[in-house]
């Protein structure tokens, strides 16, 4: 499995299909950035853009193998392995980026401290003195990844084979699991938004859109593995 993971991030990075996820992700928070928002309200922005630029950066492994070499992995190691290690390196790229997002949010956003410090070294002591905001964001932004990486499984090859409409699909499925409450990753945004006037506020997501997303993952993963198994 370690092999396949090595391999597939080869081809991730060789390929190039990480680019525009990531200029999409940058540019999305860096809207956040320009305006006065709080540590909470942006970490809770960059969590929320996760979604739809983990499933297109899933979407973007799914289809980054040409056929011939799919078919040869799929012989050499097993179809499910294989389509597994593939879910698992775009889930990979997607913490990358998450990580990298919290903490561009951490160090242009306001300090939630009552009367914070000058510079960025003021603005992460404080973050470290009220750690319970932090790590709230870091939960919902999980939540967020977990759901990207669902919908990007779902409406992709091998579930969804035609390219114009798993395009579609999981562009429409991201913005659904922004905007509906239904969705865990919806659920999680409304829930921490509850406090966000309160700077020290932590804005917990909640026990179950995290257990929601988790399922979620489990399911769509589990379907596109098995779709994969079936098609080898």
């Amino acid at each position: 499995m370690i092999a396949l993971l090595r391999y597939q991030t080869a081809i991730m990075l060789r390929s190039h299909r990480w680019i525009f996820p990531a200029i999409a992700y940058a540019a999305l928070i860096a809207v956040e950035a320009a305006g006065s928002a709080t540590l909470a309200e942006g970490l809770g922005w960059s969590a929320a853009m996760l979604v739809p630029v983990v499933a297109f950066l899933t979407r973007s492994m799914l289809m980054a193998e040409p056929d011939a070499a799919r078919a040869c992995v799929a012989a050499a190691a097993g179809p499910i392995r294989a389509q597994l290690a593939t879910l698992l390196t775009a889930f990979g790229g997607g913490i990358v980026l998450a990580v990298v997002g919290a903490c561009f949010t951490l160090l242009t956003s306001e300090s939630v401290a009552k009367n914070p410090q000058h510079g960025l070294l003021g603005k992460v002591t404080a973050t470290f003195a009220h750690p319970q905001v932090l790590a709230a964001g870091l939960v919902t932004a999980v939540i967020c990844l977990l759901v990207g990486a669902a919908v990007g499984a779902l409406c992709n090859p091998p579930l969804l084979r035609h390219p114009a409409a798993a395009m579609l699909a999981t562009l429409a499925a991201a913005i659904f699991a922004l905007a509906s409450d239904v969705s865990p990753a919806g659920a999680a945004l409304r829930l921490s938004s509850a406090a966000q006037s309160q700077p020290q506020a932590a804005q917990w997501p909640g026990l179950v859109p995290l257990v929601a997303s988790l399922c979620l993952v489990a399911v769509t993963w589990g379907a596109s593995v098995v779709a994969a198994a079936n098609r080898g």
